[in-house]
């Protein structure tokens, strides 16, 4: 049952199989595209939920790129996505955006677990895609803890919890960023990859694109395939990919042992 709606869900544009009823639980407008771009217009029914509004507070980020004001950046940021959107024929989809800042996911970890809780009660997906756990960024890392906790609140009800899928980005490898892969999975789930078509690599290169203010971030996601698996039930409690994590390396507004810290605090807060 598992293996046929991670096959469903991810199946490419052009196939017949009917698409799970679909959440999309994403950090920022983009991820939406690196993970699913290539199939992204099968979609059209799903939720897309973006736990981040994109925008940094400490404004480094929208300085660079010419605005003077956040707010401004934190705008253009929606209008890539609804452009993305648009041109993947998906403009009408449901979206949902939680007003976090970007980079401060991970001091929100109740409160997200939570309102990502509500949502699945409201709508009842199948299947959730999300990122994974791998310390690439540190608000991907919230996500993640964020979807399976929301989904272990379910399962402690008695209720039915969505299958969580999860969609490859990036992380810490042996010669610097590896993207586009998973790292190894101890529990062997099963894994799907798809080799992208000429005109589905044309696709994905032309969603991209549609993030102009994100161009050096994205010019390292690989066009050739897509990669997705059934999430592994992960610790988040340990440091992710051995300790070897990204964002220590970055000022991106939280370490991976903040991080640890704050997931055990928010392990500890009661089920309502």
């Amino acid at each position: 049952m598992s293996q046929d709606l991670l096959e469903r869900a991810t199946a490419p544009e052009e196939s017949p199989v009917s698409m799970p009823r679909a959440m999309l639980i994403f950090a920022h407008p983009d991820d939406e595209v690196v993970a699913l771009g290539a199939r992204l217009g099968r979609f059209f029914s799903a939720l897309f939920v973006h736990v981040t509004d994109g925008a940094p507070k400490n404004e480094q980020d929208s300085r660079a790129h010419g605005f003077a004001l956040l707010d401004e950046y934190r705008q253009a940021r929606e209008r890539e996505l609804t452009q993305a959107l648009m041109l993947a024929g998906i403009e009408d989809a449901g979206r949902v955006r939680l007003e976090i800042p970007d980079q401060e996911a991970s001091f929100r970890l109740p409160r997200l677990s939570h309102e990502i809780e509500r949502l699945l009660v409201e709508h009842r997906p199948e299947v959730v895609v999300t990122h994974p756990y791998e310390g690439g960024h540190p608000d991907h890392d919230a996500c993640a803890f964020a979807v399976h906790q929301a989904a272990a609140l379910l399962r402690t009800r008695g209720e039915t919890a969505p299958l969580i899928i999860e969609g490859a980005f990036y992380h810490a490898g042996s010669s610097g960023v590896e993207a586009g892969c998973f790292l190894p999975d101890a529990e062997k789930r099963y894994e799907l990859t798809y080799q992208l078509s000429e005109e589905e690599r044309s696709q994905k290169g032309a969603l991209l694109a549609c993030f102009a203010t994100q161009q050096q971030t994205l010019s390292g996601i690989p066009l050739d395939y897509e990669r997705f698996r059934i999430a592994p039930d992960y610790d988040f409690l340990q440091l992710p990919n051995g300790g070897s994590v990204l964002y220590d390396h970055f000022p991106w507004g939280v370490t991976s042992a903040q991080f640890c810290a704050m997931a055990r605090e928010a392990l500890e807060v009661p089920c309502r």
